[in-house]
């Protein structure tokens, strides 16, 4: 049976594979052993002057300092990433949903808008109707005191009155017409134009839904915290190359202005 117990003093520290560099484990370390991290007493110093050791002491203090700061940075980098990605989506999904509202409100007023014309069209048959009954009454009450008077509906001035109201009760009721479909046609075009606006209103409910459905706020964080490890390995290699020159008694590059 294989041995499945948890060494728990190999989790006080982390290291990569092929390099001396570790860091303890800031949530189970003693102070001590944080606090001689961060002073660098992890350097390797062995064959050293006491001067030296200083030196390099001090040099691996700034490099577990800067990589222990880029570690935080991404992570406040990644979090940062990801509640920056999860406003962008909830802005998307309040998009959405307003397009939608507006949408919703022009369909009802495109609806209003054909009842409009409805009811202009009714109103204008009423209006014919009346003002038909009305020419009607007037046409009757002008043939029977032509009559009254003994003058015959035949050729003449009688005769041109009775088709002078005819002919004026059908301009009217043309004119009349021609108002009624002038309006119920302008209200069904502002209808089309509600219409129209429901579409496209729809259409940017569905993409901005789309966009918020694509947007994940996880996966912008693993991405900025996979940037944050491939910084930090670098820096991490580089420590490696540093103590194997140094071991080597190889010069250490010179990083300055000139």
């Amino acid at each position: 049976m294989s041995d499945t117990s948890i060494d728990y003093e190999s989790l006080q520290s982390v290291s990569l594979p092929g390099s001396s560099f570790s860091a303890p484990n800031f949530l189970t370390s003693s102070w001590d052993s944080i606090e001689n991290w961060f002073g660098g007493k992890n350097a390797d110093t062995a064959g050293m002057t006491p001067s030296m050791t200083k030196t390099a002491q001090t040099g691996q203090a700034m490099r577990n300092l800067g990589l222990f700061t880029a570690i935080v940075g991404g992570i406040g980098s990644a979090f940062g990433a990801y509640y920056s990605a999860k406003a962008a989506q909830y802005q998307q999904k309040s998009q959405a949903s307003a397009f939608a509202f507006q949408s919703d409100m022009a369909s009802i007023n495109s609806s209003r808008a054909e009842k409009t014309a409805e009811s202009i069209l009714e109103a204008g048959k009423s209006q014919v109707a009346n003002y038909t009954m009305q020419a009607g009454q007037r046409r009757a009450g002008a043939v029977a005191a032509i009559g009254a008077r003994g003058i015959a509906l035949g050729p003449g001035s009688a005769a041109e009155v009775i088709a002078s109201m005819d002919i004026e009760k059908d301009i009217n009721v043309l004119n009349i017409n021609s108002n009624t479909t002038r309006q119920a046609w302008a209200a069904r075009e502002q209808g089309t134009d509600y219409q129209n606006e429901a579409l496209l209103d729809r259409v940017s409910a569905v993409n901005a839904k789309r966009s918020a459905d694509s947007i994940s706020p996880a996966s912008a964080a693993v991405t900025s915290l996979i940037g944050t490890a491939t910084q930090v390995a670098g820096e991490w290699d580089w420590n490696r190359w540093m103590k194997q020159r140094m071991a080597a008694g190889s010069p250490v590059p010179q990083i300055g202005i000139g």
